[in-house]
């Protein structure tokens, strides 16, 4: 009889696959809990859930009840908080355990399960436990930006004039002409010429900041600006600054900062974005690609990639 080759599957029958995978395993979970909940291994005659789970389906205790917390933080966040996780896994989840309720649903709001490693979600709960850079955008604004993003937007703006939210620390690195630290309150100062800013992240201080500069760059104070900030779409601050935006590029990963010893932070809560306003759009696409992808607006708040 002539075997017939199996044809290898394109990637987009991959991912759909796999997603079916994931969808049946998660089923899974769930009947698995229900079958706890309602004790049915007295039905089947067990005396116990873990003599029927590994006589019945091969699982050991620890294992089952690993599944059974996947099954009960996804049903958590899923239920209470109007937001899909249909990509996260089980172990993904499960990392999710070692959080606060509340903490949970922010984190699971805000990253990407289909792109996010059990590593990467792991750090972010660390980061989360002992708050650092971006964990709730209510902390400590004291975090730094890496070097070779600095170079890139000086490769771009060719010097840079100030830097509005920074310290003196800080700029050693930037090296802006002008700079304003927290005891000069930068928000009460001119603004001028290029700037790079890479402002507060506390909720109370980005609106002031962002808005701030769209005000002197409508007042053509400002002619060009690198702003990097997280890559919060849904808020008001940041629809601001997209308003104003030649172009904006989003890093494929997620920055760490440099804390104020000088070392680098775990991967923050939040990805990043880092927005470009000015006439030189195709050079900051050029040199920004490096660290992910660029989209292009018209200052209109529409942008294309």
């Amino acid at each position: 009889m002539e075997s017939t080759a199996l044809v290898a599957m394109t990637e987009e029958e991959a991912r759909t696959q796999i997603q079916r995978i994931k969808s049946h395993y998660q089923s899974f979970w769930f009947q698995l809990s229900e079958f706890h909940n309602r004790k049915g291994w007295l039905a089947l005659g067990y005396s116990s859930f873990k003599a029927c789970v590994e006589t019945e389906l091969g699982l050991s205790e620890r294992r089952a009840y690993q599944l059974l917390d996947a099954a009960s933080i996804r049903t958590d966040l899923d239920t209470e908080h109007m937001f899909s996780i249909d990509q996260a896994t089980e172990g993904q989840l499960r990392e999710l355990k070692a959080l606060e309720p509340e903490q949970r649903v922010e984190v699971a709001r805000q990253i990407d399960f289909a792109s996010t490693s059990v590593r990467e979600v792991r750090e972010i709960v660390n980061e989360v436990k002992s708050p650092a850079h971006v964990s709730y955008n209510s902390g400590n604004n004291e975090w730094y930006t890496p070097s070779e993003y600095i170079e890139a937007a000086r490769e771009v703006l060719g010097t840079i004039d100030l830097d509005p939210a920074s310290s003196d620390l800080a700029n050693r690195i930037v090296g802006a002409s002008r700079y304003y630290t927290i005891e000069d309150d930068g928000l009460s100062k001119a603004w001028a010429g290029k700037v790079w800013m890479n402002p507060p992240y506390s909720a109370d201080l980005v609106g002031k900041f962002t808005g701030r500069l769209a005000y002197y760059v409508e007042s053509e104070e400002v002619p060009e600006a690198i702003v990097l900030v997280n890559n919060a779409t849904e808020t008001t601050w940041f629809r601001t600054l997209i308003q104003v935006a030649s172009a904006v590029a989003f890093p494929q990963s997620r920055i760490r900062f440099i804390d104020p010893q000088g070392n680098p932070t775990g991967a923050p809560l939040q990805g990043q974005a880092v927005i470009y306003i000015g006439g030189n759009r195709e050079c900051f696409a050029s040199v920004f690609s490096r660290f992910g992808w660029v989209a292009f607006g018209d200052q209109t708040g529409r942008f294309c990639s």
